[in-house]
C-alpha cells in the first residue's frame, strides 16, 4: 500500500462539509470508478494519493482540493479481501 497526503487546514473557519456531486460506474465485473466533487470549509490545500492491491476495495485513488473545493477520483475493486486465505472473498 502506498499513501501520500498533504493538508493545510484553515485555523479560522467553521467546520462545514457539503458533497457537491458524484458520478460512478462499472468498468468490469469487479472494477468500478467514482468521481466526487466536495466543499470542506476547513481546508486551504489538500492533496492525496493512495494505491493498494490486497485489501477491501483495493485500487487507485487521488484527489486535489484548493480553498475548500475538492475533486477526487478512484478506480477500485468492489470485492473484499480475505486476509486468512490471502485472496478475494467468495460470496454465495
Amino acid at each position: 500500500m502506498i499513501n501520500f497526503r498533504l493538508e493545510i487546514a484553515s485555523p479560522w473557519s467553521w467546520d462545514y462539509f457539503r458533497n457537491l456531486g458524484c458520478l460512478h460506474g462499472r468498468i468490469s465485473k469487479h472494477k468500478s470508478w467514482e468521481l466526487e466533487h466536495t466543499y470542506y470549509s476547513g481546508q486551504i490545500l489538500d492533496a492525496e494519493f493512495k494505491f493498494s492491491t490486497k485489501g477491501d476495495h483495493a485500487g487507485l485513488e487521488f484527489g486535489l482540493g484548493i480553498l475548500g473545493y475538492g475533486i477526487a477520483f478512484r478506480i477500485y475493486d468492489s470485492r473484499h479481501w480475505d486476509h486468512e486465505l490471502n485472496s478475494w472473498k467468495q460470496y454465495d
